[in-house]
This record gives structure tokens, sequence and C-alpha cells, in this order.
């Protein structure tokens, strides 16, 4: 088992090994094996991506992401310049069955996708393509999976 500086020393290696991310302005601590990230980013991707980057380290279990997302003054879109830019990346991924999804912006940046899809890596695709988007704060996935034939069958049963 590492010791909490050794697992402070190899997450702060990994975010500054990550290009998203500016791991100057990113803080880490380490007790009791649980990793915490702080400090403020621009947009929900790079949070994320911190997120991801102390998750890929051996050791590291719990990550408790304490990150803050402020846009820079001109980085700031409105909610229906975003709704819109959403609707394009949406459609325009072919992994994505975008007709079947919804979304809502608010808040400034604040997205919730609803809908039903086939499989868990269309719900996870049609993430991961709004939340690198210019403007997007947070993601609310609520997108549901839809229940095979078979298995309706076995629940009327």
């Amino acid at each position: 088992m590492k010791t909490d500086y050794q697992l402070k020393t190899e997450v702060t290696r990994e975010l500054a090994c990550d290009v998203r991310i500016d791991e100057t302005a990113i803080g880490v601590t380490v007790h009791h094996g649980v990793v915490a990230l702080h400090g403020i980013v621009g947009d929900w991707a790079e949070k994320h991506a911190a997120e991801a980057a102390a998750h890929r380290v051996a050791g590291v279990l719990d990550v408790a992401n304490e990150i803050e997302i402020k846009p820079s003054w001109n980085a700031a879109r409105a909610d229906a310049d975003i709704a819109e830019a959403v609707r394009d990346a949406l459609t325009r991924n072919r992994f994505v069955p975008d007709h079947q999804i919804q979304s809502t912006v608010a808040d400034r940046g604040a997205v919730t996708l609803t809908g039903t899809v086939r499989t868990l890596a269309q719900r996870d695709e049609a993430e991961r393509v709004v939340r690198d988007l210019a403007g997007v704060r947070y993601v609310f996935n609520q997108i549901t999976l839809e229940v095979p034939i078979v298995e309706q069958v076995r629940i009327q049963a």
C-alpha cells in the first residue's frame, strides 16, 4: 500500500502529463488514501479530466473532486448558444442516437441530458461530446437504457 505522500506525488505527476489539464491550477491533498482535488478551472471538461487522471493512479480508490468551475469572461456563453452547440454535437456524432436524446441548458451552462438509448456506450458517448463543449459547466446525464424485449417478458411473467 502506498503512503499518502507517494499517492500525492503520483497524482500530481499524472495531472502534469495530461495535456487537457493546467496542473498549476489544481491542488492535491491525500489523507488516508483519499485524494482531494481543489482549485479553479475554466470548464467542466478540465474538472472531469483531472478526476479521471487521479483515478488512473494505481492505489487511488476514492477522489473528492472539489474543483470549482469559473469560466473566463470571454468563455461565457448564453444558454441558448450552448443548447445549439449541444444539439449540433449530438447530431454530428455517429455513435449517438441524437433523435432519442433531449437536452436542457440552464443556469449558465448546466446541461441535463434525458432520453432513452440502447447501450451504456451510447449514454456515455453523449455525455462525453457534451461535456467538452465551451461554456458547459456541468452535465447531468439522466439518459436511461432501453429494457430489452426479453427482459420485458420476464418482468411481466
